[in-house]
């Protein structure tokens, strides 16, 4: 894979999912860090980025990492849906590069997605003004290479647990006692309520399921978000894994922090 900075430009090429995450944990501080008022950071030659990839950049940037930098990303076609999910075009400036077919051709999905993986394309202006959140830049040359190194990885097996468990108010240190079935939000018929603004009326829910509890998103407005990682789908639930509710430009570490534990007080 290569990582590459510089200037005020972050290049990412990255063969799969795993050194495309460790890049991003890498060099994305790196990036911020430098003396330029506007930073890029260009991801079209990295190939099978999932969502679960996708949402290392995501949390950076609704997380609020690069305070009052205007951060512009360069993204292959491939991953806009992930962009628009997160509500990212709200935040930064999406550069979108589309394969567009010569001589009225019909497109070939298959020799697209080839070509997007290898970088084989180049950006091409769409006729008219592009929309606010639509722009097109043309590539730019890429400097040599740097070698990240990988972040931890969550583990992914069945975590069997039949006691109940507990919400931990990181704040207050209050605990809420969670047998079967908890809805955390802002206002009743929540079981658990937190009057702000940035948090939902149904937040989330933790919920005991075949192999321990599960949080699952209500489909808040400003998210949840499972040990920096936004949730999408019911989760299993570890002790002390940490849950952060609301994460937006106004609470940029989130409106409310939790830890969910399985011991008692």
């Amino acid at each position: 894979m290569a990582a590459i900075l510089r200037w005020n430009r972050l290049v990412i090429n990255a063969a799969n999912e795993q050194e495309f995450i460790a890049a991003v944990f890498e060099y994305f501080p790196q990036l911020l860090q430098l003396p330029y008022d506007e930073v890029e950071m260009d991801i079209t030659g990295s190939s099978d980025i999932t969502e679960d990839a996708f949402r290392s950049i995501a949390l950076k940037l609704i997380g609020g990492e690069s305070g009052d930098k205007k951060m512009v990303i360069r993204i292959p076609e491939s991953v806009e849906r992930y962009f628009k999910h997160a509500n990212l075009f709200r935040v930064v400036d999406i550069d979108v590069v589309r394969v567009v077919p010569r001589n009225g051709q019909k497109a070939d999905p298959g020799r697209i997605k080839a070509n997007i993986h290898a970088g084989k394309f180049t950006a091409k202006k769409a006729k008219g003004p592009p929309a606010p959140e639509h722009t097109e830049r043309a590539p730019q040359p890429e400097p040599p290479e740097l070698a990240p190194s990988a972040p931890p990885k969550r583990p992914t097996g069945k975590v069997p647990h039949t006691g109940p468990g507990w919400l931990v108010d990181v704040e207050t240190g209050q605990r809420f006692l969670v047998n079967e079935r908890v809805v955390i939000g802002r206002e009743a018929p929540a079981d658990v309520v937190f009057q702000v603004p940035t948090i939902s009326k149904r937040h989330f829910v933790i919920r005991r399921g075949e192999n321990g509890f599960l949080v699952e998103d209500m489909r808040s407005t400003n998210g949840t978000y499972l040990n920096g990682l936004p949730v999408h789908e019911p989760m299993p639930l570890r002790d002390g894994d940490e849950l952060v509710v609301a994460i937006t430009l106004k609470h940029p570490k989130g409106a409310r922090i939790f830890q969910f534990t399985t011991k008692p007080a």
